[in-house]
């Protein structure tokens, strides 16, 4: 029987932390799960919480990070442990806002993998907010122009934030930069079947599960050179560059709470944009530095 583990990122919202948690320990059936949660120094102390909470739990594993070093990078930390340490077969990188309410998640998976065979798995991830299905996403930072176009938008919303005039600089963004368009929040669900398996598709950051195909030949989960944003647009290039196959599997579902801990840091919607702008912009030159790269390689 493969070992499956799970990774989890905490930063500050213990609640949800547990909520994950305890879906995965009273939901899933399967005889060989661990956890692996991440506590990326959340200044609230909430890692104790959670480390004090699971002690007592043989196959549970709690990290804690000296430093918050971001989305990706902190994944990453619980990616390395599950491969290298628990010797996983498969591993499962979730949100600590998200919870399972399906026994058969992790068996179907497996199944999914032996019938088929993939790199990377994404489930149905459906939000708690509006019943949304997430998966799969809209390829938009597909091509360095599209690319550079936004960072320019974003970079003039930044500045404008600053002196809090983004909202309305968004409301007259035409105006502003003539056939300009920010970038898409993937809501277009009419471009999918979601009860359709479809596979070589971009898929949602939220939930991903490597195979033994993926682990056995990286090191990482995420592309470990950002702090937050665009993670899945970059895996989505390394999976087209590296030629890997990618399955969007909706026997296997997943709820979505969406963006608990950035609330939590930035409970005034300016100071979350501001910081939405910085790392989106910061984030798409890394996403702009790879592509380059390949191209530089391909001549």
């Amino acid at each position: 029987m493969p070992i499956f583990s799970f990774v989890i990122l905490h930063y500050q919202t213990a609640d949800d932390t547990i909520k994950c948690v305890d879906s995965i320990y009273n939901t899933v059936d399967y005889p060989k799960v661990n956890i692996v949660v991440v506590d990326n120094a959340s200044p609230n102390n909430t890692g104790i919480t959670i480390k004090e909470h699971y002690r007592e739990k043989s196959n549970f594993t709690f990290i804690q990070n000296t430093a918050n070093i971001g989305f990706a990078k902190g994944n990453n930390v619980g990616y390395a442990y599950a491969k290298h340490t628990l010797k996983s077969d498969f591993i499962a990188i979730i949100n600590n806002d998200t919870f399972i309410e399906q026994a058969e998640f992790l068996s179907n998976i497996v199944d999914c993998y032996n019938k088929k065979s993939f790199h990377i798995l994404g489930p149905d991830i459906i939000s708690v907010k509006d019943k949304r299905h997430q998966n799969p996403r809209i390829e938009t930072l597909s091509d360095p122009p599209v690319i550079r176009k936004f960072i320019r938008t974003y970079t003039l919303m930044y500045i404008l934030s600053i002196f809090n005039l983004d909202l309305k600089a968004e409301s007259l963004k035409k105006k502003i930069i003539p056939g300009s368009k920010l970038p898409s929040s993937n809501r277009d669900e009419n471009r999918f079947n979601f009860k359709e398996e479809m596979e070589n598709v971009k898929l949602h950051g939220s939930a991903v599960v490597y195979s033994p195909d993926f682990i056995k030949n990286y090191e990482y989960g995420f592309y470990p050179d950002t702090f937050i944003y665009c993670e899945e647009s970059i895996l989505n290039f390394i999976v087209k560059r590296d030629n890997l196959k990618t399955i969007y599997y909706p026997q296997s579902w997943i709820y979505h709470t969406e963006d608990s801990a950035t609330d939590a840091v930035y409970r005034k919607p300016h100071k979350k944009r501001k910081f939405y702008y910085k790392n989106f912009i910061r984030s798409s030159r890394v996403l702009l530095k790879l592509m380059k790269e390949r191209k530089n390689k391909e001549r």
